[in-house]
This record gives structure tokens, C-alpha cells and sequence, in this order.
């Protein structure tokens, strides 16, 4: 599998994937929300994008934040499955599915 290069990335990053870093090997984003149980019910959602593309994300919670990384650990790389995934997060993040 071919592993795309750190500038690779943070172009992909920059043009697609706004606020998203990448972060110790990994593509990563905070999510901010006016009240925890809105973190939850996004954190939520999450879990069921992430099961529909089966390809599942590190996610913690921080009162009103959730931090989202996600890496392929089956190459030990960013791949494409990773901007999927990120990108269907920031889509239901921007349609206020949370």
C-alpha cells in the first residue's frame, strides 16, 4: 500500500479538511460544543460513521470538547480510509448532527 508523504498530507489537509492536523502520525481535530451532553450525542454519531465505514477513530472527551485522531494501525499510516472517515465526521459536524 502506498503511504502518502507529510506534505502529501497536510496538502490534503489544507485543501479538504479544514481544521484537521496532522499530529504525531496521526490526522487530528477538536470539536467544540456549547454543553457535554452535546459532546456525547456528537461522540455518538461518531461511533455510527465510524462502524459504516469500519474503520474506527481514537475519540476522547474533555467537558465540552472531543478530540478526534485516526490513523490506519493496520499499515501504521495515514491512508485514504482516514480522510474518509474524517471527512464524513466533518460533514455531519457541519450539518449540526450532533
Amino acid at each position: 500500500m502506498d503511504h502518502p508523504s507529510n506534505d502529501k498530507i497536510q496538502k490534503r489537509l489544507s485543501d479538504d479538511l479544514v481544521g484537521w492536523e496532522l499530529k504525531d502520525g496521526k490526522i487530528v481535530k477538536d470539536f467544540q460544543f456549547p454543553s457535554f451532553m452535546d459532546a456525547v450525542r456528537f461522540v455518538n454519531k461518531v461511533a455510527e460513521i465510524s462502524d459504516s465505514h469500519n474503520h474506527h477513530p481514537t475519540i476522547s472527551i474533555n467537558w465540552k470538547t472531543v478530540k478526534i485522531s485516526s490513523k490506519s494501525f493496520d499499515t501504521n499510516s495515514i491512508t485514504e480510509r482516514d480522510f474518509r472517515l474524517a471527512d464524513a465526521i466533518e460533514n455531519n459536524y457541519k450539518k449540526g448532527g450532533h
